[in-house]
């Protein structure tokens, strides 16, 4: 009875929304982190296929030229680029270029440029939502930390865990890559186009889109976990502490 009671108190919900809150934290920080690797391209680059998307598509495109002649290091620099400029307000997005016949060629398209910049604004307002985010797993921690109610590292974990089954649970019923499309449909503007076939888009091949973005939301929900386990262990001493501080 007691436990059923449980699932309907206040120190229960408020569990829950420590746990989430604290987990899309984690997922934040991890694309910070990963950006800065550049969320591991070179690695995808040379063992997903990339490379070989590449010299199969690029000398297909009907709108830039000599792609396919470019090197590694300069393909992890376009990339980079990409990567600073989703970071920075899309900043640098139109300047981005390659060298073919002894001249620069711009690497993307007005409607691609639109895309990365819609892009962009999403990331922006991402890190406006993480700081909200922030201050409300502050205000839980707080309302715990007075009231010596604590989520357990079991609890967080159930708590995590059966929400991720849910979740993958909706994908493998609805198909991951529709999903992935209709939020693309819910999130972008109706008037920029988002998708972008290989022979009309060097962005597309670069990336060998959609199977990148299948790779980088793996890292991300991986290093998301590692760093949400470092969290619920630092919470863990630091309510330890607070615990023998009240005792004495």
């Amino acid at each position: 009875m007691h436990q059923a009671r449980y699932w309907i108190t206040p120190s229960f919900w408020l569990g829950v929304i420590w746990v989430w809150t604290g987990f899309l934290l984690s997922l934040w920080i991890s694309w910070h982190l990963l950006a800065k690797a550049d969320f591991f391209y070179p690695v995808w680059y040379d063992h997903a296929g990339i490379h070989e998307n590449i010299e199969r598509y690029a000398p297909d495109n009907r709108y830039r030229e000599g792609f396919e002649n470019t090197s590694r290091g300069e393909r992890l620099a376009l990339f980079h680029g990409i990567v600073e400029s989703i970071q920075h307000q899309g900043k640098g997005l139109e300047t981005l270029a390659y060298r073919h016949a002894g001249q620069n060629v711009l690497l993307l398209r007005p409607p691609e440029i639109a895309h990365l910049q819609d892009v962009a604004n999403l990331v922006s307002w991402l890190n406006r939502a993480g700081l909200v985010v922030f201050g409300i797993w502050l205000l839980v921690s707080a309302w715990q930390l007075k009231r010596h109610q604590y989520t357990t590292f079991r609890q967080a974990w159930w708590f995590l865990g059966t929400g991720l089954a849910l979740i993958a649970l909706l994908l493998a019923l609805l198909g991951a890559e529709k999903v992935f499309y209709q939020l693309h449909v819910w999130v972008f503007p109706p008037e920029h186009p988002w998708f972008f076939f290989y022979e009309d888009s060097l962005m597309s091949t670069l990336m060998k889109a959609p199977d990148l973005f299948a790779y980088i939301t793996i890292a991300l929900v991986v290093t998301a976990g590692l760093i949400f386990s470092l969290l619920l262990y630092t919470a863990q001493r630091f309510q330890t502490q607070a615990g023998r501080l009240k005792s004495r």
